[in-house]
């Protein structure tokens, strides 16, 4: 499923986001094994930085940390999040060739990373329950979890319930809330998913990624203009947000495209409408006189404008009556310029000799904006149409 696929990519950030900030009553990550004070104190800071999506600042503290204490176990580990596979790789390999003392939890990490470079596919699920057990009022291994049973649609709610748990040991952790708020987004729980995002952004009003995911959640329902709003808001919190500026775009394109979508659609709708009065001086001005104009039917090619034209008063003359009728229609915006519309269509006429014709056909136009105004400048149609089996 592909919305778990991108659920558990952003989950990860959950792993390590709010794991160490200074909350009372349970503790915010795993006990970490070195002997250099140094290494510790960056690998608080990096996680900090992992809170905030700051991925550049949380992985150079890291290479600092494994600077100061090159054996620093956790410091390989926070490594395997890295977006530099050959990093991700050569950590995991030192994790596995690792000797020295690690206390229970790293002993089972550990486990994890040897199992996993045997089979990159395993699910440390069990073994990520171990680590949870071992430090149950621990926010770590919870977090991890979660990211383990999103890979299924059947463990979503598993996860939910891990996420509640969190807030039971802390209400203002605000990863849970933006975790639950992708999973409410991969159910489809839409109400939920909003209610989660909201709550992100109010235990941390100051911070980029609220926003990001906020974004995320009105990209999913289709509300493109307030996406746009949220993602510029992350970009301008923190501009190493390249991502959110990224989607800005893209939310902003979406914007146009249905404005786009419903010029073009208000076109066609009018040229349907004068064929079917069969006003040919009207409906031939819906169509570019130009020299890349192209017209296909059945196989044969009208490559010039006035061709068409003579060949559309012929057709005319033909029949004493005609309905077009469109049964489906698709259109697509590749530029701001350009449209395509493809349609599925029935067509009901009286010839002046012969019988009635009563089929369905396909009719398929590429238009572009030329001097403010949609024409279509290219056609492709079919007639009558052949339904596959």
């Amino acid at each position: 499923m592909k919305r778990i696929t991108v659920l558990k990519q952003t989950i990860l950030i959950g792993l390590l986001v709010g794991l160490l900030a200074p909350v009372i009553g349970q503790d915010m990550h795993l006990p970490a094994t070195t002997k250099s004070k140094e290494a510790k104190a960056l690998y608080v800071e990096a996680a900090n930085a992992l809170y905030d999506v700051e991925f550049p600042k949380a992985f150079e503290l890291t290479a600092k940390a494994l600077k100061a204490d090159p054996d620093f176990f956790m410091g390989h580990f926070f490594n395997t999040f890295n977006g530099d596979k050959a990093l991700r790789d050569a950590s995991m390999d030192k994790m596995v060739a690792y000797t020295g003392k690690l206390n229970k939890g790293e002993k089972v990490i550990k486990e994890i990373a040897v199992k996993r470079k045997e089979n990159p596919k395993y699910k440390a699920v069990e073994d990520w329950r171990k680590v949870a057990e071992l430090y149950p009022k621990n926010i770590f291994p919870k977090a991890i979890l979660v990211n383990q049973l999103t890979g299924s649609e059947e463990t979503l709610d598993e996860a939910l319930s891990l996420l509640d748990e969190c807030l039971a040991l802390n209400p203002e952790l605000p990863f849970v809330y933006n975790s639950k708020g992708y999973i409410y987004l991969a159910k489809k729980d839409y109400k939920s998913a909003e209610n989660a995002f909201d709550q992100y952004i109010k235990v941390a009003p100051d911070k980029a990624n609220p926003y990001d995911s906020k974004g995320e959640y009105f990209m999913e329902v289709k509300e493109y203009e307030k996406a746009a709003e949220h993602f510029k808001k992350a970009y301008d919190i923190n501009k190493e947000f390249t991502f959110s500026k990224k989607s800005q775009k893209q939310a902003e394109w979406m914007t146009k495209r249905i404005v786009i979508t419903k010029e073009v659609e208000t076109s066609m709708d009018a040229l349907v409408e004068a064929y079917n009065l069969r006003d040919m001086g009207k409906y031939t001005k819906f169509y570019l006189n130009s020299p890349e104009f192209c017209f296909v039917m059945n196989g044969e090619v009208m490559d010039s404008y006035s061709e068409f034209v003579k060949n559309t008063y012929k057709s005319k003359e033909k029949y004493t009556e005609w309905k077009v009728e469109m049964l489906k229609q698709s259109i697509e915006i590749p530029a701001e310029n350009i449209a395509t519309v493809t349609q599925i269509f029935s067509y009901k006429a009286t010839p002046v000799e012969g019988d009635k014709v009563d089929d369905k056909g396909s009719y398929t136009t590429i238009w572009r904006k030329n001097d403010g105004k949609w024409k279509v400048v290219q056609v492709i149609e079919v007639f009558p149409l052949i339904e596959s089996m």
